[in-house]
């Protein structure tokens, strides 16, 4: 069970902040010892749905729960994460391996659906939506899709609209209290064509 190792250590890992040696090139991250010029040849990729049972099963704090939670679970708050490779049959669905979250005892979680956090904080209840979490697309049931609410920064409610391609749907984007985002809610923007310093 190599691949379940892998993606629970994937889920560990996406959220810290250890960083590599880069460089800045137009406002691009770049990695000098590890780009190729083959990597930056264009690729169009179409993704498609994993088959369920491929997946582990996920539990946090010994509850089965779908695994898209994980995108909004602070790193800092977890206390362990455990692997264990015995198949589970769960709602008829047979899950390869399960990775089991266990929180720290004194943080309390505060799930909530994206079906209940449009209806909660936005004028959209009987509007479509798409939401995205830092900057990610969520292709998913959004009543199963939990979220957890105290980990969240910023809930931008937009509009995508394109007349000849006859969309009009509600953007609902959420940013997590990574640190990335904390520093750039921080930054001061400033538009227009001038700037005037004065002493």
């Amino acid at each position: 069970m190599k691949a379940v190792l892998i993606l629970a250590i994937v889920i560990w890992s996406t959220n810290t902040f250890g960083q590599t040696p880069t460089n800045k090139i137009n406002g691009l991250i770049i990695n000098p010892s590890k780009v190729l010029e083959s990597d930056t040849i264009l690729k169009v990729v179409y993704s498609k749905e994993e088959n369920q049972l491929n997946k582990p099963a996920f539990f946090l704090n010994e509850k089965f729960v779908h695994e898209t939670l994980f995108t909004t679970l602070n790193p800092m708050q977890i206390d362990s994460i455990n692997v264990v490779k015995d198949s589970i049959l769960i709602d008829n669905i047979l899950y390869y391996g399960q990775i089991h979250i266990k929180t720290k005892s004194s943080y309390t979680l505060k799930l909530i659906s994206l079906t209940d956090l449009k209806d909660k904080y936005t004028n959209l209840k009987n509007k479509s939506v798409v939401f995205m979490i830092d900057g990610n697309i969520i292709n998913a049931d959004y009543d199963r899709y939990m979220v957890d609410e105290n980990y969240l920064l910023t809930i931008i409610v937009d509009k995508i609209e394109n007349s000849k391609e006859k969309i009009d749907l509600e953007l609902i984007k959420l940013l997590t209290k990574s640190e990335q985002n904390i520093k750039n809610s921080k930054k001061i923007m400033i538009r227009g064509t001038e700037v005037a310093l004065t002493k």
